[in-house]
């Protein structure tokens, strides 16, 4: 069984550590080739000015201390995250609530939540592919508060849907003046194991891999 990824991918400002101090040095051998060039071919009348390339040596060092201090930023991170993979452990076999309105079907029903924040005269809840195409609905409950909706892969057409699939969960919601009702989704599944593999700690389950960060409670032993 394929293992679906719902974490969002990591964002990343710039290169890290190691490429940035490969390109100052780069530089730095660049600065220091111009620099013995300018200064065999000065005119010995008018030398140049030392103050210019000493105020540039103290930005290349400037730069150099940052760079330090960034490699030892993520090493610091990097054994956060293993700190925080060894303590999620007790995680493993676990049932717990993420904040997620997707999950993948692999075989076993979904169970989703959803949570009107107050009474509707109408709900539809529906089950989308990853192109938004609805595959199946049905009407939902209209009373304010937690919701359960269990998916077993049923389709609207007939048969059965694609094992080894993301699927989402959406539920439009009217209240009785017909305005829009903004539900919260919520996905409940069990823990399987720890993945450190991404920029965060991911907790794998049946219904695919997401972060740590986006476990809404922990609720019971499976």
């Amino acid at each position: 069984m394929s293992t679906i990824s719902f974490v969002a991918p990591q964002q990343t400002s710039g290169a890290t550590s190691a490429q940035a101090a490969t390109t100052l040095s780069s530089n730095f051998d660049t600065f220091l080739t111009i620099l013995t060039s300018q200064i065999q071919n000065q005119d010995p009348l008018e030398p140049l000015d030392s103050s210019q390339f000493t105020q540039q040596l103290v930005q290349f060092s400037g730069v150099e201390q940052q760079i330090k201090a960034n490699s030892q930023l993520e090493t610091l991170i990097k054994s956060a995250h293993s700190s925080t993979g060894a303590s999620l452990a007790g995680y493993l076999g676990q049932t717990v609530e993420i904040d997620s309105a997707g999950a993948e079907f692999d075989g076993q029903p979904i169970t989703w939540k959803y949570t009107l924040p107050a009474d509707a005269k109408s709900a539809t809840v529906t089950v989308t592919d990853a192109a938004g195409k609805v595959l199946y609905s049905k009407t939902g409950e209209t009373a304010a508060g937690d919701h359960e909706f269990v998916w077993n892969g049923e389709l609207n057409a007939g048969g059965t849907a694609a094992k080894d699939t993301p699927y989402w969960i959406s539920v439009v919601a009217e209240d009785a003046n017909s305005k829009a009702i903004t539900p919260m989704h919520s996905l409940v599944t069990t823990v399987s194991g720890i993945d450190l593999t991404y920029g965060e700690p991911a907790l794998t389950t049946p219904a695919g891999v997401f972060s740590y960060a986006d476990v809404k409670r922990l609720m019971s032993a499976s």
